[in-house]
C-alpha cells in the first residue's frame, strides 16, 4: 500500500508542476487541479489463492547444483516463471510447471538446514514452509595443505584412503586417512608413487615411473621390489590388481603387462601413452593417448588370464575435447573417467553413452580415483588458478566396484 500512495503523490506533484509552468502549487492536492488524480490501487482486485506445498521429492534433501526436485501441492502457476521457489534465501530454477506440481533445479549452495517455500505471482502470501537440506556434491578431504601434493591413491576394505604425499616438492611417503578425515603416517618413502593399489592379500602395490612393481606388506613396511619388467625402457605409471592377485601395469610403453604372484611376467603389445587402467567383468580397460588422441579401450581377459584384441570404447578427445587420466567403475558397470576438461568427470554408461558428471559443479582436473565406503569416490586433483591440488570426495549415489 505504501508504494501505491507514493506513486499517487509523485503523479499529482508532477502534473501540478506541468500545469503551472513550474511554479509551486499553492495547494498540492487541490489548488492546481480541479479533481483528485485516479489511484492505481484497486480495492476490488482479488488475489490468486496462496500456494500450498504438500511434499518434495527427493524427500528431505537433494544435491546442491545437481538435482532437480519435484514439488507437489496446489495453487501453482502453469507458467514456470510465475513460480518463485526459495531454498532458504536462494531461488531455484523452475524447469516445468503445472497447477499441482513443479520441477525445480536446486541452487548450487549447500546448506545443512533451510526452509523451502514459494510464492506465485498474483498471490498475496508465501506458501507454507518445509524443512529441507542441500547436500554438497563433493567436499575437500584429508586436509591437504597448499605446500603438499598428492599422486597415487588407494583404499582398503574398510574405506580408509591411502595417498602418496609430497611436501615442498619432496616425497614424504604414504599417509592413511580415515573416512572421518583423520590423517596418520603409513609408511615413509623417498619416492613419489605414481599409482598404488591394494591386492586381495592386503599388500599394497606401487609403481613410480621405473620398470619395477613394488610391494609393501603392511603398515610401516617399506616398499620392496616385487617384479621387474625385462624391457629396460619400460616406465610403469599405473597399476591394478585382480581377484586372483594378478597385477596389471602400464605406462608410456609399447606393451601392457601382467604379473602373477609367482612373479612371472607377460607382455601384450599395445603402444600408447597409458594414463590409467581398470578392471571390470573380465575386461581390462585402458585410458591412453595415441597420436595425441585420448581414447578408452577394453581388452577381454580369458580363463588363462591372457588379453584378447583391443576394442574401442570412446574417443574422449573428439567427444569432450579433453584427455582422460583416471578410470574407475561402479558396482553396476558405470565407468567414471577423470579428465582435464572444464567438467572433469565423465560418466559412461554400460551402453557406452556418456555425459559430464555434475556439470558446472566439480572444479578441478582429476588424475586418480579410488572408491571409499558407500558411495564415496575419492579423486586426487591438480591445482587450478582458483583451487590448490588435493583430494575431493564425490557423492556418487552408487556403490563402488572392488576387484576382490
Amino acid at each position: 500500500m505504501y508504494n501505491v500512495l507514493l506513486y499517487d503523490f509523485r503523479y499529482r506533484l508532477g502534473r501540478c508542476a506541468l500545469l503551472t509552468g513550474g511554479l509551486l502549487c499553492a495547494a498540492l492536492f487541490g489548488g492546481c487541479d480541479s479533481g483528485m488524480a485516479p489511484s492505481i490501487y484497486d480495492p476490488d482486485r482479488s488475489s490468486l489463492p496462496d500456494p500450498v506445498i504438500e511434499s518434495v521429492t527427493p524427500e528431505g534433501s537433494a544435491l546442491a547444483g545437481v538435482d532437480a526436485v519435484t514439488i507437489t501441492g496446489n495453487n501453482f502457476s502453469i507458467q514456470p516463471h510465475e513460480n518463485l521457489v526459495y531454498f532458504g534465501t536462494d531461488r531455484g530454477d523452475v524447469l516445468e510447471a503445472s497447477a499441482t506440481q513443479l520441477r525445480v533445479f536446486a541452487p548450487n549452495n549447500p546448506q545443512p538446514e533451510l526452509e523451502l517455500r514459494m510464492a506465485v505471482v498474483g498471490a498475496e502470501n508465501f506458501s507454507n514452509t518445509l524443512p529441507y537440506r542441500l547436500d554438497p556434491p563433493f567436499v575437500e578431504f584429508g586436509d591437504v595443505r597448499d605446500f603438499e601434493d598428492i599422486s597415487g591413491i588407494a583404499t582398503d576394505s574398510g574405506g580408509n584412503l591411502y595417498a602418496s604425499l609430497t611436501a615442498f616438492g619432496a616425497a614424504v611417503g604414504i599417509i592413511r586417512i580415515t573416512p572421518g578425515g583423520e590423517r596418520s603416517d603409513y609408511l615413509s618413502s623417498p619416492f613419489p608413487w605414481a599409482d598404488i593399489e591394494f591386492g586381495p592379500d592386503n599388500s599394497l602395490y606401487g609403481v613410480r615411473s621405473v620398470r619395477a612393481i613394488f610391494q609393501s606388506t603392511g603398515k610401516g613396511s617399506d616398499f620392496q621390489v616385487f617384479a621387474v619388467i625385462p624391457n629396460r625402457s619400460t616406465r610403469l605409471t599405473t597399476v591394478t590388481v585382480d581377484a586372483n592377485g594378478r597385477i596389471w601395469a602400464a605406462g608410456n610403453n609399447s606393451d601392457l603387462y601382467s604379473v602373477e604372484q609367482d612373479k612371472s611376467v607377460k607382455m601384450y603389445e599395445f603402444e600408447a601413452d597409458v594414463r590409467d587402467i581398470a578392471l571390470f567383468d573380465d575386461f581390462l580397460y585402458v585410458a591412453g593417448l595415441q597420436d595425441e588422441i585420448s581414447m578408452i579401450w577394453r581388452f577381454p581377459i580369458d580363463a588363462n588370464g591372457d588379453l584378447g584384441t583391443a576394442e574401442e570404447i570412446m574417443n574422449i578427445t573428439s567427444q569432450y575435447g579433453s584427455t582422460a587420466f583416471a578410470l574407475s567403475f561402479s558396482s553396476t558397470g558405470q565407468l567414471y573417467v577423470g579428465t582435464d576438461g572444464t567438467d572433469p568427470v565423465i560418466l559412461i554408461q554400460p551402453d557406452r553413452t556418456g555425459a559430464e558428471l555434475y556439470p558446472n559443479v566439480l572444479p578441478q582436473v582429476v588424475r586418480r580415483f579410488a572408491w571409499g565406503a558407500g558411495d564415496a569416490l575419492y579423486a586426487a586433483t591438480n591445482s587450478t588458478e582458483f583451487y590448490p591440488s588435493g583430494i575431493i570426495r564425490i557423492a556418487t549415489r552408487r556403490e563402488g566396484n572392488r576387484n576382490f
